[in-house]
């Protein structure tokens, strides 16, 4: 399979949270005399009447073996130890999209401008923001994979991450090596962070048995998880 990145831009104002999600998520639900509330609201038209877009995309790739007892998803030659866990919800996978996803350097350097003059709870909403958006436009691209599979009668399951469910970060490595030239932006630190901070990548499978598991949520201690936050928002708790 000729390896290449599907690339997405969605502007700001089509990714950004709602005002009523992001004070949901927040707690401030009703809280409209609260200054935060302000605030929240003048930044998101601010950054709504933006230029700026977020970009992301995928990779397709075979899966050429599946070791579920070793935790070992190998395509096209790059093994991904993506742990016991991860790997029971893709063995059903055939193919695998390898996907990165960034909301920019906006969010994250100006919290940090924002803490650093001590406006800490501004810099927390700004960094919140951020966040929502970066899994609001990965949201759109798994539906867009999901529909563009679907013409080839094929499923997808879940997404998952290195640095959770058990996933190891230092596993960014190997995906960043297979997703190769891509026109994100993104780069790794030398401890597998990822620049821009609002950024997110990973794991799609894709089969003609794959399925959309639930998350692990129940049983897993991560309370600031972003796939614990996923579940919370389609379940109306956020």
């Amino acid at each position: 399979m000729e390896r290449c990145f599907h690339t997405y831009r969605y502007p700001l104002c089509e990714v950004l949270p709602s005002l009523d999600e992001l004070a949901r998520h927040l707690h401030m639900e009703g809280d409209v005399e609260h200054p935060a509330y302000h605030y929240m609201q003048q930044r998101l038209a601010e950054l709504a009447a933006s230029t700026l877009e977020t970009i992301g995309g995928y990779v397709l790739g075979r899966v050429e073996r599946m070791d579920t007892a070793a935790g070992i998803v190998t395509v096209e030659g790059y093994d991904f130890r993506v742990g016991v866990q991860v790997c029971g919800y893709l063995k059903e996978a055939e193919e695998a999209a390898l996907f990165l996803c960034t909301a920019g350097a906006l969010f994250s350097d100006e919290a940090h401008a924002l803490n650093e003059q001590g406006e800490f709870l501004e810099a927390y909403i700004i960094d919140t923001i951020g966040s929502m958006t970066v899994e609001h436009a990965m949201d759109r691209i798994h539906r867009a994979l999901a529909e563009e599979q679907a013409g080839r009668g094929l499923k997808i399951t879940n997404r998952y991450s290195p640095g959770y469910c058990n996933w190891p970060l230092v596993d960014q490595r190997a995906l960043f090596a297979f997703v190769g030239e891509n026109p994100t932006g993104i780069v790794l630190s030398n401890s597998c962070l990822m620049h821009p901070i609002k950024s997110v990548s990973g794991i799609i499978g894709i089969g003609t048995k794959a399925r959309r598991r639930a998350y692990g949520c129940v049983i897993c201690q991560n309370k600031t998880c972003i796939y614990r936050k996923i579940v919370a928002r389609e379940q109306g708790e956020m």
